[in-house]
């Protein structure tokens, strides 16, 4: 192997930035990569198994960044990595901070996650509330490259960070969980079937609420309407809450977190997505992967970058719930159609050789 390549994740559990770092890193050892990923909470999960054994893993083992400085320090001095490739905001800025005050050469590259300027609009301490805007602010702009998911997060990172073009490329997320080949179509659901889906955490962010109310809106003209949320999260025992005082407890089911879920994307009529903010959204590409149709707000950012209208989804303007118990019930009752095989050709772009490609030139052909 004569090219390496270095990441660094805090852990890997289950949200998207770990997925595509997980999926990234096997992605390189297949093309003979020597893959080396550094993470700071070591935690098992379903993703830690799918590591690809010939992958390098080095381990801080701590449950927060600031225990970093040292364990990261240690292995910038003694690995010497020609580029770090990160997929936390916090651990880049404390790689940035080791590399100005240890004179290394490392570049650093960072993956954004979210709409920046909104990441911390649910902050969960002191730190989040009051001072991670300001820091990220000043320290980012000592990044040597910064990867945008969507047109919209590269936007954002020029407008309110003053972030130059010059430093940042668009790369979106992989159709990572399937295949893109047509396979996906197998199983789908049936034209009765008018069961649609949420598939992610159930936190503030995704705006859930408004969820809940336009499925309420467009149940009252169609009773036959049922809804599946596959996630886990702090919002749950508040929206089941929502639920049961609509007295929707019958047609909207809580799946829990689940391992698999092609199944619930098969069956579903169409996928949908209620976020507040997001960044670029998986799910959306999950989805048509499998040819099936999605239903999104226009947030920022990500969907408008994914969804094609009229081929694969429907956009609907930002934090309209009428509009989108309106779609809700366009697509269950046939006013709107989409055709599967042309869901999943939109979701080409989006293939695995395609973003390793992207990723391959950012990170060796500059």
């Amino acid at each position: 192997m004569n090219k390496k390549i270095t990441m660094l994740v805090f852990n890997l559990n289950h949200g998207g930035a770990e997925k595509v770092c997980l999926t990234l890193s096997n992605e390189f050892v297949k093309r003979d990569y020597d893959v080396e990923l550094w993470i700071a909470e070591t935690t098992e999960t379903s993703l830690t198994k799918k590591l690809d054994e010939n992958i390098t893993v080095l381990s801080f083992n701590k449950n927060h960044v600031r225990n970093c400085v040292i364990p990261m320090a240690k292995l910038l001095i003694s690995r010497k990595p020609k580029q770090l490739l990160v997929f936390h905001i916090e651990l880049a800025l404390l790689a940035i901070v080791l590399k100005k005050i240890l004179f290394l050469k490392t570049s650093i590259v960072v993956r954004s996650i979210n709409t920046l300027s909104q990441a911390f609009t649910y902050p969960k301490n002191v730190w989040e509330k009051y001072f991670a805007k300001v820091v990220i602010k000043q320290l980012l702009l000592y990044s040597d490259k910064i990867i945008a998911q969507s047109t919209g997060m590269k936007k954002d990172l020029i407008d309110k960070f003053k972030i130059h073009p010059d430093k940042l490329v668009t790369i979106h997320n992989p159709a990572f969980v399937f295949s893109i080949n047509g396979t996906g179509m197998e199983n789908h659901a049936s034209d009765n079937d008018i069961e649609f889906l949420y598939v992610g955490r159930l936190s503030p962010q995704k705006g859930l609420n408004n969820l809940i109310q336009a499925f309420n809106q467009a149940y009252k003209q169609n009773q036959n309407l049922s809804l599946k949320l596959v996630g886990e999260g702090p919002e749950k025992e508040k929206l089941q809450k929502l639920v049961n005082e609509l007295n929707l407890s019958g047609s909207i089911g809580f799946e829990g977190f689940q391992s698999h879920t092609k199944k619930y994307y098969s069956r579903a009529k169409a996928t949908l997505l209620t976020s507040n903010f997001e960044g670029f959204p998986n799910v959306l590409i999950e989805s048509i992967s499998l040819g099936t149709p999605v239903i999104s707000f226009d947030c920022p950012s990500g969907p408008d970058d994914i969804i094609e209208p009229g081929i694969n989804g429907i956009l609907v303007p930002h934090l309209n719930v009428e509009k989108f118990a309106e779609a809700m019930l366009d697509v269950a009752n046939e006013k709107v159609k989409f055709d599967s095989q042309k869901i999943i050709n939109s979701s080409k772009r989006f293939s695995m050789d395609s973003i390793v490609n992207q990723y391959e030139n950012l990170l060796f052909n500059n």
